[in-house]
């Protein structure tokens, strides 16, 4: 009898689950509603910088960079 499968990333989980335990952490209403809150806010940063000179946009586009990348090697919380 095969294994089971997550149905997202393919790892080996429990029999009976669709989904393996990180992919359900990653996934999950919180998780979903934090991923939306935060394109809400980089969505706002850009509508400041629509109408501003090139300058400014390239320096707001490498704070977003910068907080990305704090964000994704979990120094930024």
């Amino acid at each position: 009898m095969a294994a089971e499968r997550c149905v997202l990333c393919g790892a080996h989980i429990a029999d009976g689950s669709q989904m393996c335990r990180a992919c359900m952490d990653k996934y999950s209403p919180a998780a979903v509603l934090e991923t939306e809150q935060e394109l809400r806010d980089i969505a706002q940063v850009l509508k400041i910088t629509a109408s501003t000179d090139r300058n400014i946009k390239e320096s707001m586009e490498a704070i977003l960079w910068i907080a990305d990348s704090l964000g994704r090697n979990g120094n930024g919380r």
